[in-house]
């Protein structure tokens, strides 16, 4: 006696298809949070070896790295002095001129000056994508200018430049501490343009760090900061969070090779919509681009935040050192808008 195969009716098939659709569609959040975590991790173990290069920094200088060279701007900032620390001593043999000037840039009396970070051969190294600085939760974005000899890599990870702005005084700029209103700049582990004058920042200002101020109005830029004169103490005292990349080609957001970029202020709260303000710099300000501006004020000059792809938060190091790096939504730190 032949037995008959029996096969599956169109409403079965289609059941077992719709199973399988609603299986998937349980299984892919899943997945995605898990993926999210290990890029966390990922990002988090990144901080974890950036405050540990800068800890090994200290124990050979005695002080962290500067924030930004000497003469601000466009010679090289934390980026390329770590380097050695975080186990790219090859990519910081390439580059020259860290924190000098350049002919076009008034260089001091008897130095002839050198290359930018995208003159030769420091672009070999700016156009360098470097896992340690990239979390794996951005969107890899380089800065495709035409004039560049190369796309210039952005990455994620800032330090902090204290409480106020970039310029390190209080705010609004020119406001007397104790007066309504006026926000006190309380001390930062590493400085960058600490002048509290000018909306633009003195880039090319002749008093190097190395030299001393010689106005007592305006203090040098970038000059490093010891550990012991952290006045907060390190536990209580932030060294470096994320950032994100900008996702336009010409938008500067990220480009942690440029001082103005390289940094954030707690002044401006975490993933905030108040925008970046990139003076002298370029934003892209079309979507997915975190908000962004090129126009400074004496009530918000040269600033950025703090920010990231994450959920429930970011990451940050504390200046104790690597074992302190966590997850935080940091907001009892942070003042301002």
């Amino acid at each position: 006696m032949r037995l008959k195969h029996r096969g599956f009716t169109l409403i079965e098939l289609l059941v077992v298809i719709a199973i399988i659709a609603i299986l998937i569609g349980l299984l892919l959040p899943a997945v995605q949070k898990v993926r999210e975590a290990a890029a966390r991790i990922q990002c988090a173990n990144n901080l974890k070896q950036i405050a540990l290069g800068q800890h090994n920094y200290h124990d050979s200088h005695k002080t962290f790295t500067p924030g930004v060279g000497r003469n601000g701007c466009c010679w090289g900032t934390w980026m390329v002095p770590i380097l050695p620390y975080v186990e790219q001593d090859n990519v910081f043999k390439i580059y020259v001129n860290f924190g000098g000037l350049d002919p076009g840039s008034n260089p001091a009396p008897g130095t002839s000056g050198g290359p930018r970070y995208n003159g030769d051969p420091n672009w070999r190294v700016s156009s360098t994508q470097l896992s340690i600085f990239t979390c794996p939760s951005d969107t890899v974005a380089p800065w495709t200018a035409s004039w560049l000899p190369a796309p210039m890599t952005k990455h994620n990870y800032v330090l902090n430049a204290g409480n106020t702005s970039f310029f390190q005084s209080p705010l609004p700029l020119g406001c007397t501490v104790g007066s309504a209103g006026c926000t006190p700049f309380l001390g930062a582990p590493f400085n960058w343009y600490t002048y509290g004058d000018t909306l633009y920042g003195g880039q090319d200002s002749p008093v190097p760090w190395t030299d001393g101020p010689t106005d007592p109005t305006k203090g040098p830029m970038g000059r490093p900061v010891t550990i012991q004169s952290i006045a907060d103490g390190t536990s209580n005292t932030m060294m470096a969070s994320e950032t994100l990349q900008g996702q336009t080609p010409d938008n500067l957001q990220g480009f942690t090779w440029w001082g103005g970029a390289a940094g954030f202020t707690t002044y401006i709260g975490p993933n905030s919509s108040f925008p970046d303000v990139l003076v002298g710099g370029i934003c892209g300000n079309t979507p997915p681009d975190p908000p962004c501006t090129t126009t400074g004020t004496t009530t918000f000059p040269r600033m950025a935040g703090a920010r990231s792809h994450h959920s429930n938060g970011l990451n940050a190091a504390m200046s104790t050192g690597p074992c302190s790096t966590s997850r935080t939504r940091l907001t009892s730190t942070f003042g301002g808008p």
